[in-house]
């Protein structure tokens, strides 16, 4: 019985994290589905918390820093179901809108784990392209000439300060 409740103890001070291992599908060279399943007690907060940990840890694992979420699921524990989470998240080789930082949000452990399933299924990251600010601006200016745009450089500035990209700056002017 002594032995009996100390082997109770010992798992209920051993945090759910470290008995935790990464679950993922990826659905093409960056686009992954990430998803976590509660075991024994929790509820659908800590099944997003270990979800987002597990996506930044991936992300990371497959040699990529910076991930959006494109969608995400949880379900709260039930009387015959456990809580669960899953993100679909693609995953980018530098910041942007909408992205989050892999770096901040991730867990030595899971890296590991991630970059062994990974090995074992073959994974090969896909190939860096990092698209410069001079070439986007000159693709953009050889695909729409200037002599065409319709807006001022006020409505440009304005329109830059709200936070649009050159892209969506460039077919508001162009229209």
């Amino acid at each position: 019985m002594r032995t009996l409740s100390v082997c109770l103890l010992l798992l209920l001070l051993v945090p759910q994290s470290a008995m935790a291992v990464i679950t993922f599908t990826q659905l093409d060279d960056d686009i992954f589905v990430v998803s976590h399943r509660v075991k024994g007690i929790g509820l659908r907060g800590k099944a997003m918390k270990l979800v987002y940990t597990k996506t930044a840890s991936l992300c990371i694992a497959a040699g990529f820093s910076h991930f959006k979420i494109l969608g995400q699921e949880s379900e709260t524990g039930q009387q015959d179901d456990v809580a669960n989470a899953s993100i679909r998240a693609q995953f980018y080789f530098a910041d942007g809108d909408g992205r989050v930082g892999c770096e901040r949000n991730s867990n030595p452990t899971y890296i590991q784990q991630a970059r062994e399933k990974l090995a074992r299924k073959g994974y090969r990251p896909p190939q860096r392209t990092v698209e410069s600010p001079s070439t986007a601006h000159t693709a953009a200016a050889e695909a729409s000439p200037v002599e065409e745009a319709s807006c001022t450089i006020e409505q440009v500035a304005a329109m830059a300060r709200s936070g649009l990209t050159d892209e969506q700056i460039l077919a508001a002017c162009t229209q």
